[in-house]
């Protein structure tokens, strides 16, 4: 598969991605990685092949939950590959909740639980842990990707 002409409309953006918020090694993992979830097309073109570790510039603060929604995002990143060609990736990260899965993980991880036996036998929480109820929101980032640097129409 070539890659569209200049005239097509699929000339200014070349791929689209989109990416998620992982723990690939569950509980004790550490931080989150992203995880392409999908992408258009799905075969490489000839001409142009899909920008290897793309899910590593979708956040540039790292893979991280959050106890609250933060507010949507825009940035793009460049990339330039080995050819020395540019690859415009236009970044649009919002948050949904996380999965329970991913939830669990950042309590049993991402927190330190100090458990303290009294006389009664209860157990207490570190006071910097935080709820294992408290809802936690993950990012997920939509890229277009485009050899061309064409932001406005990104946005």
């Amino acid at each position: 598969m070539v890659s569209p002409p200049v005239g097509d409309p699929w000339s200014v953006c070349h791929w689209a991605a989109r990416v998620a918020h992982l723990f690939p090694g569950g509980p004790g993992s550490g931080e989150g990685q992203g995880q392409i979830l999908q992408r258009f097309p799905e075969k490489d073109w000839e001409d142009n092949p899909f920008p290897q570790g793309i899910e590593l510039f979708c956040q540039p603060s790292g893979w991280q939950l959050c106890p609250e929604r933060n507010p949507p995002t825009f940035f793009v990143a460049v990339l330039t590959d080995i050819n020395s060609e540019r690859h415009y990736c236009a970044c649009l990260t919002f948050w949904e909740p996380a999965e329970p899965s991913q939830e669990t993980t950042r309590v049993e991880d991402a927190t330190e639980r100090e458990e303290e036996g009294d006389e009664g036998g209860q157990t207490h929480l570190s006071p910097t842990a935080p709820a294992p109820s408290a809802q936690l929101f993950a990012p997920k980032t939509l890229v277009l990707v485009s050899r061309l640097d064409h932001t406005e129409v990104f946005r």
